[in-house]
């Protein structure tokens, strides 16, 4: 009995995902075509064909993937700290900026994908961006449960967090951010964070265990 031939071998859209993914870590969006992606997946191009029509459809599902890779990371840190809920928003805004910091290429796609695409760029359109802002929320609520900004409608702040922390983020990787001489952008993004948390924990009695950071 023949072989079966190789791309029948291997899940070929979940590799193409993830040698993008792999490849946005050092290349830019417009050094990666299907032809690059199929050598190496070990596939042939009319095989990867099948699965992603043009390379818009690609980018696509590796900006959708983007987006559960950072819910799983929200996730794991919502686990980390069930019960300290100032210490899961403030570790939560640290995970998320060292996300977009490692990587760079694909933070852009998620938030500002190439016209080209057909995506409007609004990460609250798709199931997971959605789910990634309802565990932003969920914190928020926790922490209003705890004492912190107990008037405060828990969506708007949510707003104001990703906001603040996806601007510093932004402004960082776009070389922007209005930092000092010799000031390393990155440290003056973690340091908006700690900023910012310190002033959440300023609404409320209960210090959490970063206060005194």
């Amino acid at each position: 009995m023949a072989r079966p031939r190789k791309e029948l071998q291997i899940e070929i859209e979940k590799a193409a995902v993830t040698a993008t993914v792999g490849l946005l870590s050092t290349c830019a969006i417009d050094d990666i075509s299907l032809g690059r992606i199929a050598r190496q997946i070990g596939c042939s191009a009319p095989a990867l064909y099948t699965h992603f029509s043009n390379k818009s459809a690609l980018l696509r599902a590796v900006h959708d993937e983007g987006f559960r890779m950072m819910l799983d990371q929200k996730l794991k840190t919502a686990a980390r700290h069930h019960s300290a809920p100032i210490d899961r928003l403030w570790d939560g805004g640290l995970a998320y900026l060292q996300f977009a910091f490692e990587n760079p290429n694909l933070y852009r796609l998620m938030f500002d994908p190439p016209k080209e695409t057909g995506m409007s760029g609004n990460p609250f359109e798709t199931d997971t961006g959605a789910r990634c802002l309802c565990v932003l929320v969920g914190a928020v609520e926790a922490c209003q449960a705890a004492g912190y900004l107990p008037q405060a409608e828990a969506g708007k702040i949510a707003f104001l967090l990703w906001s603040t922390v996806h601007g510093a983020a932004m402004l960082t990787l776009l070389d922007r951010a209005p930092v000092a001489e010799n000031e390393d952008p990155r440290d003056a993004a973690i340091a908006s964070v700690d900023s910012l948390m310190r002033f959440l924990i300023a609404t409320g009695a209960q210090p959490g265990s970063h206060a005194n950071a």
